[in-house]
């Protein structure tokens, strides 16, 4: 008793073991096929085929090659175990397309839109510094244009003055009620050349400084225009890169233990090859489980079976050859019947034949008829 409930339970165990697997074997399958095949029912029927033939390939590769007596051609195994391994590799390639897109860089859309942050906060704050230089150097051109103005003007405003002071004096020599003579005319000449110079040197001067003022300006544009370039050109590059070597993409458990592998045995190993590794562990256990106790149950329960199965052929053997024979039989019968039927009609005819040659006048003798 005891060892039946053994067997039993882990047959169960197994049985158990081999649906859950199945059962997220082909939920994988169905995901990664939904999207590579449109419409859903046909992915889904899809999945369900090729995981149910996965389960009885098991079943009937098992059957060819070990319970039955008959010899199926080597054709027919070889076909067996190519579907079987075809099966096998594309359920492991589901599995890991699955894993690989859900462990591989988990968190990458985050560190792309934290780095392109990090690039526009940078680029404002050299933007900020940008200006603010230039504004410096503003501030000192025109004070440099000050200071010039003003040492034109003081150049100029000795020699003014003082022909302004000789044009007042000579204002005060009246001849005859008239003190705009040859000197005043002289003087008053002399005076407007010397405003004139003065004006034309500092017009010279502001056009000059209004000039460097305005080369300041481009300079000031071209830079944040570079600027504006570098910033667009390292928000590009950010939203392509694919921070394989980034820990704010990565999960950070993976991180955490390639940096503990790192740490202890000084092997270095990506995190793509981590989730490379790591999902072709999962299928191929996923898989295996799934052979092993679909295979288990069927070499522990297919002997069973096979007698059954033996049985149950002989049975309907049996069964036809019986029924071959009833038919047989009343085949036989049949004809016999017929057979019987014909003789006894022909003797009927033969009697009525032999009745209507005796004539009713005749004593019952046919020699006596004339």
């Amino acid at each position: 008793m005891h060892t039946n409930i053994f067997f039993n339970g882990s047959w169960a165990g197994q049985l158990l073991v081999g649906c859950g697997l199945f059962c997220c074997s082909f939920l994988i399958e169905y995901h990664i096929l939904y999207n590579f095949i449109s419409p859903a029912p046909l992915a889904l029927f899809l999945a369900i085929t090729l995981e149910g033939g996965k389960v009885a390939a098991v079943i009937w590769h098992y059957y060819l090659g070990y319970l039955t007596s008959e010899s199926y051609p080597i054709s027919v195994r070889l076909v067996s175990l190519i579907f079987r391994l075809g099966l096998f590799t594309l359920s492991l390639l589901c599995s890991m397309l699955f894993l690989t897109a859900r462990l591989d860089r988990p968190h990458l859309e985050q560190a792309r839109q934290e780095r392109i942050r990090t690039i526009t906060t940078e680029a404002g704050i050299e933007a900020r510094q940008i200006k603010n230089r230039f504004a410096d150097k503003r501030q000192y051109m025109l004070a440099r244009q000050r200071q010039e103005l003003a040492s034109i003007n003081k150049s100029f405003a000795g020699q003014i003055q003082r022909l302004e002071e000789l044009l007042r004096d000579e204002m005060d020599n009246v001849v005859n009620g008239v003190f705009k003579g040859p000197r005043y005319r002289e003087i008053s000449f002399r005076l407007e050349r010397e405003k004139e110079s003065l004006n034309r040197e500092l017009a010279a001067a502001r056009q000059r400084h209004a000039g460097a003022l305005n080369h300041l300006d481009q300079q000031l544009d071209t830079e944040l225009l570079n600027l504006t370039g570098r910033m667009r050109d390292l928000k590009n590059k950010a939203a392509t890169a694919d921070y394989a070597d980034s820990d704010q993409a990565n999960d950070p458990r993976i991180v955490a233990l390639l940096n503990t592998i790192d740490a202890i045995f000084h092997r270095r190993w990506q995190p793509l090859q981590f989730v490379f590794y790591f999902s072709i562990l999962i299928s191929l256990l996923m898989e295996a489980g799934i052979m092993l106790a679909f295979a288990t149950i069927t070499m522990a329960i297919a002997p069973v079976l096979h007698a059954r199965h033996v049985q149950e052929l002989e049975k309907e053997a049996t069964r036809v050859r019986m029924e071959g024979e009833v038919e047989q039989e009343t085949i036989r019968h049949r004809t016999a019947m017929n057979r019987m039927r014909q003789t006894g009609a022909h003797i009927i005819k033969e009697a009525e034949s032999v009745a209507a040659q005796v004539s009713p006048d005749c004593d019952g003798r046919p020699a006596a008829c004339p």
